[in-house]
């Protein structure tokens, strides 16, 4: 699988909150909460650093117990660090337990523990039934369709509702645009067919796949944008993003390096006179079982 960093995950973090979907999340919420005997037991697929959870334990209330589950050790470590600081930022006590830490906000605790595990090769070893929700976020474009189909058939069994949120559609909207725009946007969308652990990797098509594989499956689907909007004054965040985008598409089209290397130019230089804008296109997806 391809990996992330701890640092971009937390440079990435605000975006991301800003974007999602407050409507599909209330209704997780919802569907969490009505089926829920004792603390809600939340399980996050691909969890990096946690972003899941610091999102939506505050939507859900009441006590909770999250399982995050990733394949990357570092990134199991930087949860715990992460969750700490921003639970005492919000003014709660956070101690460690066994495997996790304990949040208690008053009137409110909240146990969140890592879970060690290869998503690719060892899905079936969850036991989705054990919890009363599925959570994902940044993640299922990087896998193939074969790889959801054996998570549509686990949530299935399990009846459990899913919130896969930002996952990328394939829109980048950069503003102004340059002509060299298609020439990246190309090599981008080749680079997420590639195979990033899971098999080829379906990218821009991936809600639209697990949209249909839980459909007929019976579960009530939902999908609602979730675009990242980068302004002109955020400009480590679009650096960030011309960097990625050249690197991408060099690595992609090595003989167009030298109109990538230009195309980048002109951005830095928009960048540095707060003229550049971009869209970066996301959808969530909220998945209720049938009754």
């Amino acid at each position: 699988m391809s990996g992330f960093d701890a640092n971009w995950l937390h440079q990435r973090e605000p975006f991301d909150l800003a974007a999602r979907s407050g409507t599909l999340a209330a209704q997780f919420c919802a569907a969490v909460a009505s089926s829920a005997n004792g603390p809600l037991r939340i399980i996050d697929l691909a969890a990096g650093a946690g972003a899941n959870f610091r999102a939506l334990a505050p939507l859900l209330h009441g006590d909770q117990d999250w399982l995050l589950v990733d394949h990357d050790p570092v990134l199991l470590d930087a949860q715990q660090a992460q969750i700490a600081r921003w639970a005492t930022g919000q003014g709660w006590s956070c101690h460690a337990l066994e495997g996790g830490l304990s949040v208690d906000t008053g009137s409110a605790r909240w146990r969140v523990r890592g879970h060690l595990l290869d998503l690719a090769q060892s899905l079936e070893q969850l036991e989705l039934a054990g919890f009363d929700g599925v959570t994902t976020t940044a993640f299922l474009d990087l896998v193939s369709a074969a790889w959801l189909d054996r998570l549509g058939a686990l949530l299935a069994h399990a009846r459990r509702p899913l919130l896969a949120t930002l996952t990328v559609d394939g829109q980048r909207d950069w503003l102004p645009r340059l002509p060299a725009d298609k020439f990246i946007h190309d090599a981008f969308l080749r680079h997420q067919s590639g195979d990033k652990g899971f098999g080829a990797s379906l990218g821009s098509a991936a809600t639209a796949c697990l949209a249909d594989r839980l459909t007929a499956h019976g579960y009530l689907v939902r999908t609602a944008r979730s675009d990242w909007h980068i302004g002109a004054d955020q400009r480590d965040m679009l650096l960030k993003m011309v960097e990625e985008s050249l690197a991408v598409a060099c690595a992609t089209e090595p003989t167009a390096s030298p109109l990538f290397a230009k195309w980048s130019d002109e951005r830095t230089a928009q960048i540095a006179s707060r003229q550049l804008l971009l869209t970066v296109g996301h959808l969530d997806l909220l998945a209720l079982p049938p009754a």
